[in-house]
């Protein structure tokens, strides 16, 4: 079965939220959050040579899941694709999802509170300063 279906079928079986749907970017990043969690579990694969299939390590440090679970993106820039895995293994591990409540979609990050250039700011002397 494609990586893709089945990080599909274990995000909307596991995500808790009654929020409103997700907006495409947000759906393939969903996608890719439950690819990652499911490599941790179960065996990814890819097509070899002969036109089998080999399984692949995933290492989470050095590679990422993009497009919404159908390529892993390598830190030296090379792309695996396309994903399966095996209908068998997904039940068990959907069911380890699902104790896991993984929040499927990345937090906002934060604005910088660095100070922007010519910021106005009061001196000590009750003076105006621009910086």
């Amino acid at each position: 079965m494609p990586l893709s279906v089945a990080a599909a079928f274990a995000f909307h079986q596991t995500r808790h939220s009654n929020e409103d749907l997700l907006c495409p970017y947000e759906y393939a990043s969903a996608l890719d959050i439950a690819a990652a969690a499911l490599a941790c579990l179960i065996p990814i694969y890819t097509p070899d040579e002969r036109g089998g299939r080999i399984a692949i390590c995933i290492n989470l440090a050095t590679q990422r899941f993009c497009a919404g679970a159908t390529k892993v993106q390598c830190f030296n820039g090379a792309v695996l694709t396309p994903l399966t895995t095996v209908r068998s293994d997904v039940l068990p591990a959907l069911i380890a999802i699902e104790r896991a409540d993984i929040n499927y979609v990345a937090p906002q990050r934060l604005k910088s509170l660095a100070p922007t250039p010519f910021e106005h700011r009061g001196s000590r002397d009750g003076r105006d300063l621009v910086v």
